[in-house]
């Protein structure tokens, strides 16, 4: 099989030949993606010709690489381009995994809207499951190749979005075990009915003893655990799937078992995944060449927090930064507030956010609160001086709205909502060691003899803040930061040079232009 293109680029199976042998895709696919961008008009993104080169090469040589790029680029994925060209003019078969939500736009709009213009016929196929052979490039969504992770050794695999993998591999081997699956157990071991129901009776008497969390999950401790595992270790042959899994992991001490208490209704959900995800991946990346491009916060080396959690093996990397003119964010550091783990913090922060909500009149404002009681008590009291303008968590804002947010929920829809003239930090946000995932992975660095700040919460708060920021990274939005730390704690300069670009004023800022 062969494909003639509209430059005359000839493909076969095995090799591309141009009109001069010494001519090589890199040179064509240059060639090729600054005519397209003439005929787009596409100015968005100044490093297509670069990052289209490197990945042009790694085809060529089949040979690994890791490319990180800015969140603010991600969000509008303006990099796209640069490795679906490449890949259209690739010879060779090659697998592109890209995240769910970009899936659709990618089969029905750019590389139809790319093959036209190359006029290329490549086969393009989209699966769920890996295929044992396939010709063209083959598509798969981040999440299903996830689940499967079946590797071919001689295919170059392209993954867009390889920051999001730790999530959600994470997501998918989380073991939930519910009351119908209490059910299910009974009736799988009948001779240890007696013996299953005094194991639930004894975890929720655990479960229901425990103080308060206002993030609603409680770590099991080992203690806890030994009359489930026990009871699993008895019955190992003919356990239902989810409770095969619960078994697996409380065998391991490097996953963690939280519970999950619904006390107005009388029962408790299980729940339990690995802390460490570099058994499940690391020997993947030696068997076949891979093409990781990803997005990070400012660190040196570029996406380490990723390659740390994934077992990537050290290869050639490289950084696109951020551009200085569109990306810089206005940054205002409050360095005379009260520690936010002092009684003074809440009151003095209030007091802040009236000046600071003053400052920008009858526009929008989003405030992200960390701290859930924190977060509902703020709320409260600027509902009682702002009225209905104050919003929690909801989607639907109005031009004057003042939305109150934790992260979770800024980070799912922040991107889709409409830029606000005002964006508050009211603390770093750190991992709170009240939540059970959070205080698990802590005592397992403590076991490894790492340091568990510098290794986990640093990186979690750079990362967190890097995707916070990037749908405000416009010269129009103010954004403060009310937690003095970022100045006075040694990790304050990391975290400020993985903000960057910006340009910082005053905390007592007037409204910008």
């Amino acid at each position: 099989m062969q494909t003639t293109t509209g430059s005359g680029l000839t493909c076969h199976n095995r090799g591309l030949l141009f009109h001069s042998e010494q001519i090589v895709i890199e040179a064509e696919v240059h060639r090729q993606l600054r005519a397209f961008l003439r005929s787009s008009g596409d100015r968005r993104w100044p490093h297509h010709l670069t990052l289209a080169r490197l990945v042009a090469r790694a085809l060529r040589l089949q040979r690994g690489c890791l490319l990180q790029v800015t969140q603010r680029a991600v969000l509008h994925h303006r990099y796209g381009l640069s490795y679906l060209l490449p890949l259209l003019l690739y010879p060779e078969p090659a697998l592109l995994v890209v995240p769910q939500e970009r899936l659709t736009r990618l089969l029905h709009q750019k590389i139809p809207e790319l093959l036209t213009f190359l006029a290329v016929a490549k086969p393009i196929q989209h699966s769920q499951y890996p295929q044992p052979a396939f010709e063209g490039v083959l598509v798969m969504s981040l999440e299903d190749w996830c689940r499967h992770t079946t590797v071919h050794p001689n295919v170059v695999t392209i993954i867009d979005g390889i920051e999001a993998l730790p999530q959600i591999a994470q997501q998918q081997m989380t073991c939930t075990i519910t009351t119908s699956d209490w059910e299910h157990l009974k009736l799988a071991l009948p001779g240890a009915v007696d013996a299953i129901r005094q194991v639930y009776a004894q975890l929720v008497q655990h479960l229901l003893q425990r103080p308060h969390n206002p993030y609603g999950d409680y770590l099991l401790t080992p203690t806890e655990q030994q009359p489930l595992l026990e009871l699993l270790n008895q019955w190992p042959q003919g356990l239902p799937p989810q409770w095969s899994q619960l078994r697996e992991y409380l065998n391991r001490s490097d996953t963690a078992i939280w519970g999950r208490r619904h006390p107005t209704v009388g029962y408790f959900t299980l729940q339990g995944h690995p802390l460490n995800l570099r058994p499940y991946f690391q020997g993947i990346w030696s068997q076949a060449p891979f093409v990781l491009i990803g997005s990070g916060p400012e660190t040196d080396p570029p996406l380490a927090y990723v390659q740390q959690e994934l077992g990537i093996p050290p290869q050639t990397t490289i950084k696109f930064a951020g551009d200085r003119h569109s990306e810089a964010i206005t940054l205002s550091i409050a360095e005379d507030l009260p520690l936010p783990n002092t009684p003074e913090f809440a009151p003095a922060v209030l007091r802040r956010l009236y000046d600071l909500i003053g400052t920008i009149g009858h526009r929008r404002a989003v405030i992200l609160v960390s701290d859930v009681p924190l977060r509902e008590q703020l709320a409260t009291q600027l509902a009682a001086l702002y009225g209905s303008r104050v919003q929690v968590e909801t989607p639907n804002l109005d031009t004057n709205t003042i939305l109150v947010t934790g992260e979770t929920f800024w980070l799912r829809h922040g991107a889709q909502l409409p830029c606000p003239a005002l964006f508050v930090l009211t603390t770093l946000p750190l991992p709170s060691p009240e939540k059970a995932v959070v205080s698990a992975r802590i005592e397992w660095h403590k076991q490894q003899k790492q340091d568990w700040f510098r290794q986990y919460l640093l990186p979690e708060c750079l990362t967190v803040l890097d995707r916070a920021l990037a749908p405000v990274r416009q010269d129009e939005t103010l954004v403060a930061i009310l937690d003095r730390r970022l100045t006075e704690r040694s990790y304050g300069r990391e975290i400020l040079q993985s903000l960057s670009p910006y340009n910082r004023v005053s905390d007592r800022a007037q409204s910008p232009r």
